[in-house]
């Protein structure tokens, strides 16, 4: 069965085999996302001997797993085993712990994503709110430090995290309301066109779970697994979580916000109590406290590329980690530079296809379309590469679902504005709007794949299927006109 769901319609239309060869290409890079065989080929169970041993992930690196000798415990020694966790990618890798460890489970629960099934049987799951919180994210986070706090020395916590995790293990410190931190988070993320990396730093330092686990575990053995975002060597400046509610104060004055956001807010900030601040030094040194990594962007365009390798295509990964750039500047560049291949031949000669991951933001102030970035960024490279009949190009995101739509992303060629002209639909004013999904569901060219239980950002891929004399720079003409007259 393929990841893809409408597949077949998104070939039935436009450049035909360009699109098919995109798809065929995004499946194989999506499937690869998936954390579960990972975490099965880490955590090992031989009788009542527990092996953890990161050597036997595929592409292991030092950098992502600092234990490089295998763990070993003996059941028979072990009094409790939790799971918990949190995140698009929670449930598959708690999935995982679940088929390996059975019954020596004691008791779990995880926060995933709503419009994931629920696949576990002994671990409890609560399907919450993303992107912004809800009450399941509240309730489920309630339950989920509940088991934390229960764990003591003798026991093991298995901690599964992944991005998400923010919002579906979102639990507001005193005084704070689950509305002003979806507020906080709107005008943050969505209004400003906030990095996730800044929307975080301020929502971790209004909650007293996200971040902080290791805090309640007490003196229980601590094995997190994580499915991590960033390509292996794109490190994380640690400092501004350290520095915590100064930080979040501070972040919240750059997008100047600080005298906008809920009183709640303001106050809880600056009363900065350490007690649900940023982990001390003391909470964390000699600990018996491991982290894993076992799924990163690399896992899924490592796939992608060799995909397009065995068709005999051209490949190459421009950037693993393409992010916080509006989506329009980002589907424009990559739009002119599959120009540059067309015609040219340059940075490869056609048929090539460019990869690239990251997290790009729509910045969207007071509009009220709907969409999401991969949507917006392929609909605007489309007015880029307006009657070319080589260039394809979509984007998707890894967990299924694209911002707050139920579409993963969208794929556009060279046919897709005049195909929009003769519907009646007025690209540029659609992007003005931020309502690519509303242009995209018109053309029929939104990619379905419903909520796939990872994350590791986003999929891209430009292709160009061979090469032309004539390279179109501009808006079409048709467009032109309206903004003439507009």
């Amino acid at each position: 069965m393929k990841i893809i769901k409408n597949f077949d319609n998104l070939i039935s239309q436009g450049n035909v085999e360009g699109r098919k060869i995109v798809l065929d290409i995004l499946e194989e890079g999506l499937k690869a996302s998936d954390p579960y065989d990972n975490v099965r080929k880490l955590i090992k169970l031989e009788g009542s001997i527990l092996k953890i041993d990161c050597r036997q992930i595929p592409g292991f690196t030092a950098e992502g797993n600092r234990i490089t000798e295998p763990l070993i415990f003996d059941l028979n020694k072990v009094r409790n085993i939790y799971v918990v966790g949190g995140g698009k990618a929670a449930q598959r890798m708690a999935k995982a712990i679940e088929d390996i460890l059975g019954e020596h489970i004691t008791e779990g629960h995880v926060n995933a994503k709503k419009g994931e099934k629920v696949e576990l049987k002994r671990i409890e799951v609560t399907l919450a709110g993303h992107p912004l919180p809800d009450e399941d994210s509240v309730e489920g986070s309630k339950r989920i430090l509940e088991i934390l706090k229960k764990a003591r020395k003798g026991d093991i916590v298995f901690f599964a995290e992944s991005g998400g995790a923010s919002a579906l293990m979102a639990l507001p410190g005193p005084g704070i309301s689950l509305e002003d931190i979806r507020e906080t988070t709107r005008m943050l993320y969505f209004d400003k066109g906030a990095t996730m990396w800044d929307t975080n730093v301020v929502r971790w330092n209004l909650m007293i779970l996200r971040g902080k686990e290791r805090r309640y575990v007490n003196d229980a053995t601590l094995i997190a697994v994580h499915t991590d975002e960033r390509p292996p060597g794109v490190r994380v400046n640690i400092e501004p979580i350290i520095r915590g509610y100064n930080e979040a104060i501070k972040i919240l004055k750059k997008y100047d916000l600080w005298d906008k956001v809920p009183v709640s807010v303001k106050a809880y900030l600056e009363k900065a109590d350490p007690q649900y601040g940023p982990l001390k030094l003391e909470e964390l040194v000699n600990k018996p406290h491991y982290h894993f990594r076992v799924m990163g962007p690399e896992y899924m365009l490592d796939a992608a590329k060799k995909k397009a390798e065995d068709m005999g295509i051209n490949a190459t990964i421009l950037a693993s980690s393409l992010s916080d750039i509006e989506a329009k500047s980002v589907g424009e560049t990559l739009a002119y530079i599959a120009n540059e291949v067309e015609v040219y031949g340059r940075p490869l000669k056609p048929p090539a296809i460019l990869l690239c991951g990251g997290e790009v933001v729509v910045s969207v102030g007071g509009k009220k379309g709907v969409g999401g970035r991969n949507q917006e960024l392929v609909l605007s490279a489309a007015v880029r590469i307006s009657n070319s009949k080589n260039i394809v190009i979509a984007s998707v995101d890894s967990d299924g679902t694209d911002g707050p739509t139920d579409a993963a992303g969208g794929i556009v060629d060279g046919y897709t504005v005049q195909r929009a002209k003769d519907k009646g639909i007025n690209v540029l004013e659609e992007l003005e709007e931020h309502n690519s999904y509303n242009a995209l569901s018109k053309l029929s060219d939104l990619i379905f794949t419903g909520a796939r239980g990872t994350n590791v950002q986003d999929l891209r891929a430009v292709f160009v299927g061979g090469k032309s004399e004539v390279i179109h720079i501009g808006l079409p003409d048709y467009l032109r006109t309206l903004i003439q007259q507009k």
